[in-house]
Order: structure tokens, then sequence, then C-alpha cells
């Protein structure tokens, strides 16, 4: 596989109140300088993985992904969830699209003493579609040498509520 978009995407509907998802995430060693993609795999499902995410949110809905690096294919590797001490809002991933922050959250959580797990928050704050490329960043605490994977996409789709939500007509 080459890019995320060739991956299965995470499609899920989120209702108003809320949805978490455990996942899974597992690095990958680069292989002949080619850019590296990292499968979110389905913790209870391993089978199951994915490139990119797609949430359809009811109004007030908040989706949480709880994921846990697996570092089984780097082999050798401490990796963990690259943290930013000035502002914890964003810990594990890079940005690629304006706003991001607005309606994403991201920290990491130290297990056993290593940041292996993040937890990430997403909601639909303006009530309008948006797509968000990011990438995955883990660090190796003991060299300080960063792992960075391809380009995954979450997507933001409002669902319209019943009498309680704003609609935008043209």
């Amino acid at each position: 596989m080459s890019t995320c978009a060739d991956l299965p995407v995470l499609e899920c509907e989120v209702p108003e109140e809320g949805l978490k998802l455990d996942l899974v995430l597992r690095p990958r060693e680069q292989k002949d300088g080619e850019p590296q993609y990292w499968p979110l795999f389905n913790a209870d499902n391993p089978q199951e993985h994915f490139g990119n995410m797609r949430f359809k949110i009811h109004k007030g809905g908040v989706v949480v992904l709880k994921i846990t690096l697996d570092l089984s294919e780097v082999p050798g590797r401490e990796l963990e969830f690259v943290r930013y001490q000035q502002s914890q809002k964003l810990d594990g991933i890079i940005a690629l699209s304006p706003d991001f922050r607005h309606q994403f959250r991201a920290r990491a959580r130290q297990v056993d003493g290593d940041y292996t797990k993040l937890i990430i928050k997403i909601k639909d704050k303006e009530q309008i579609p948006d797509r968000f490329n990011f990438l995955w960043m883990c660090v190796d605490p003991e060299t300080g040498m960063h792992f960075i994977s391809g380009d995954p996409e979450a997507g933001v789709d409002p669902i319209p509520g019943n009498g309680g939500g704003t609609k935008r007509e043209n």
C-alpha cells in the first residue's frame, strides 16, 4: 500500500452522547527512502485497519479516539508520541490544515513511564463539513530522532439536528 488513501476508511456516526473508539497505531520502518504510512487498527479486531477517518457528528457529539502505540513492527526502537510543551493540544500529530486545533485535541498519556497512549477528542464546533490532513509523529526519547507517518486525513461532517441545529441555506 502506498498511501493512506489506499487503505479502508474508518467511518462512524457520532451520536449526541458521543462515541469512544479504541485503536492501535503501528509505526513501520522506512524502506528505500519511501514515505511510510502507519495504519490504525481496531483494538477489538486487529484484522480491521484504516488509513483515513470520516465522522458524521450529531450536534454536540464528541468522538474520543484512544490510540495505543504498538511497536511490534519496529523492533528495538523505543518510540513514544511527541509531546509539545507549550501547547498540549496537539501531541502526537502535526496539523497540515488550517483550523485543525479548533476541532481537535490530542494529548499523550504515560503508560509505564512512556508516552505510548494518545487521546484525541474531535468535535464539530461550526456545524460545517471539514477535512483535516495531518501526520502522526513519534520520537525516540534516547536519540531525539523523529518518526513521521504519511498523510492521513480526518473528515468531520455535521448531521443536521431536529429543530435545535442551525441550517445554512444559500
